[in-house]
């Protein structure tokens, strides 16, 4: 199932590459002093960008992941870009992947566990033959 994050600009929740999309709508209306309203995508001065930009926003997140692209675009290194086909966005989610590739592993533990070890079935309900057995088996 498809990630899902709040959209600003709309009252649902909205799918990875349309949440990319808006996030990179609103650098460039920062950029171009412009101001986003409720469902922009809709005006035609937005449809045809907004468009452009959801289809390269499905390629960036099939071949990086959702959480890396979006990181990138929250990256301080990637405040001047505004446009996801931009060619020095793509080194920025490689290194964002790493580090999320990176905090997974730090993040996982190995754990030794003894083959040998049986586990004690429990009895949820103590009737008066299983408080019998418990005595017999002197627990």
């Amino acid at each position: 199932m498809a990630n899902k994050y709040p959209s600003k600009y709309s009252q649902t929740t909205v799918s990875a590459a349309q949440y990319v999309t808006e996030l990179i709508c609103e650098k460039k209306a920062l950029i171009e002093k412009k101001d986003l309203h409720y469902r922009f995508w809709l005006n035609n001065e937005w449809s045809k960008f907004f468009r452009n930009q959801i289809a390269s926003a499905n390629k960036l997140i099939k071949q990086y992941g959702d959480k890396a692209v979006v990181r990138a675009l929250s990256n301080p290194k990637s405040k001047n870009i505004y446009s996801l086909r931009a060619p020095h966005l793509k080194p920025i989610i490689e290194y964002e992947k790493l580090q999320l590739e990176s905090e997974n592993t730090q993040l996982s533990k190995t754990i030794d566990r003894n083959p040998k070890t049986n586990f004690r079935q429990s009895t949820t309900s103590k009737n008066i033959i299983s408080k019998i057995r418990d005595l017999d088996n002197g627990t």
